[in-house]
This record gives structure tokens, C-alpha cells and sequence, in this order.
């Protein structure tokens, strides 16, 4: 297995079901637009064609009194973010820490373009409760304007890698 961005006429997209309409549907039919569109890149966990995971990362900026206050910066009124749109597993590959290895490519990922621009940290929209938990254990937390949509500062994530 191995990461590597989408490639359409590599990977099978058709048979990764994630248990996910949204998520599925995502990576069947945007995924590649997006890419296309210079929108994300989406990056895939595969053994050869069989896709076991994936997450798509694009930029984003968070206007800084919606941070929690332990990472607010004054100086500035945006922030600048890299936003972890999707991540999903395929179901067979549940519970199996392709999850984790994921999040922890997404990171390393992140590391990389910060070594080339400014990124203030990570953004991610929990889809629900259960997905907002997942990224708490990453150090994750939660925006003050929005519930569901979760921070990581980025000395977090060089911790992490």
C-alpha cells in the first residue's frame, strides 16, 4: 500500500464505499474535478487499484476571532489554514488505524507546504460527533463560531510528525 494524489484511470473509485453516501459520492464524482480545478488535491491510500482511504486538502483562511483564544494571533484579522476537507476509510479497512495513518499523511503533507508558505495550523469540518472525537485525539478543538468545525495550530502538528 502506498499514498499517492487520485488518479482517475489508476484507481477504482466506483467500489470504495466508506459507509458514507457523502463521503462516497465525493471521492465517485467531485474528487477529480476538484483536482482538475486546482480546487484540492486528494491523496489516496491503495493497494495498486483498490482504494482503502483518502483525504483532500486545499487552502483556506480563518478569520481570527472565531480561533479559540489559546491560539489567536492579534496581529492579523484572516489566518492562513490548510483545510482537511474529507477523510474516509473504506469499510473493509475500518477500525484498522488506516484512519490514523491518514491524518498523519495529511500532516506530513501540511509540514511540507509550510516549509514553502505561510500555514498557521489545520482546519477540519467534523461531519458529526463521532468524526469531531476522531480528531480530538489529534489535539483538535473545536472553533468558536462553529461547533463542527475543529482547529489543530501547526506547532501541533510538527509535534505529531
Amino acid at each position: 500500500m502506498k499514498f499517492e494524489l487520485l488518479q482517475p484511470k489508476l484507481h477504482d473509485r466506483q467500489n470504495f464505499d466508506c459507509g458514507d453516501g457523502v463521503l462516497n459520492r465525493y471521492l465517485r464524482q467531485f474528487a477529480q474535478q476538484d483536482q482538475s480545478r486546482d480546487l484540492s488535491r486528494v491523496y489516496v491510500l491503495a493497494d495498486a487499484q483498490r482504494i482503502v482511504g483518502y483525504y483532500s486538502i486545499s487552502a483556506c483562511s480563518v478569520k481570527r476571532d472565531e480561533l479559540p483564544d489559546a491560539t489567536r494571533v492579534t496581529a492579523y484579522r484572516e489566518l492562513p489554514f490548510i483545510l482537511l476537507g474529507r477523510l474516509a476509510v473504506d469499510k473493509q479497512f475500518q477500525g484498522q488505524g488506516y484512519g490514523d495513518a491518514l491524518i498523519m499523511h495529511a500532516f506530513k503533507t501540511t509540514n511540507e507546504a509550510a516549509e514553502k508558505i505561510g500555514i498557521f495550523g489545520m482546519i477540519v469540518d467534523a461531519k458529526h460527533e463521532r468524526a469531531a472525537e476522531f480528531y480530538h485525539k489529534f489535539g483538535f478543538r473545536r472553533l468558536n463560531a462553529t461547533p463542527n468545525r475543529l482547529v489543530l495550530p501547526f506547532s501541533a502538528i510538527r509535534k505529531a510528525i
